[in-house]
């Protein structure tokens, strides 16, 4: 009888809030508002991380042409530099992958 008169008294607060939040013109506003910074927050976030990653592989290739250059001026032939490992590796190798399909 307890979780009864519990469903009942949870189904009966839902559908005032839902019904009152949704003809709130104050809290629609409000979902807009916060809806419009968090696509902002999204999108300058993505662009931040491109650059960065963009910036880490262009340095990682002036550091394998910087080595292709001292490697080829002298006669001692060094093993190739590995990949980066982890997420930065995961997103350079990604974005490489992405620039080719565009």
């Amino acid at each position: 009888m307890n979780q009864f008169v519990q469903r009942v008294a949870n189904y009966v607060a839902n559908e005032i809030v839902i019904k009152g939040l949704a003809n709130s013109k104050t809290f629609q506003k409000f979902a807009v508002r916060t809806n419009q910074q968090y696509e902002e927050v999204a999108k300058k976030g993505t662009e931040n991380i491109a650059k960065t990653l963009e910036e880490m592989a262009q340095e990682q290739a002036g550091k394998a042409a910087a080595s292709a250059s001292a490697s080829s001026a002298s006669t001692h032939l060094q093993p190739p530099k590995p990949p980066l490992r982890g997420i930065p590796g995961f997103f350079v190798a990604f974005f490489k992958e992405l620039k080719k399909d565009v």
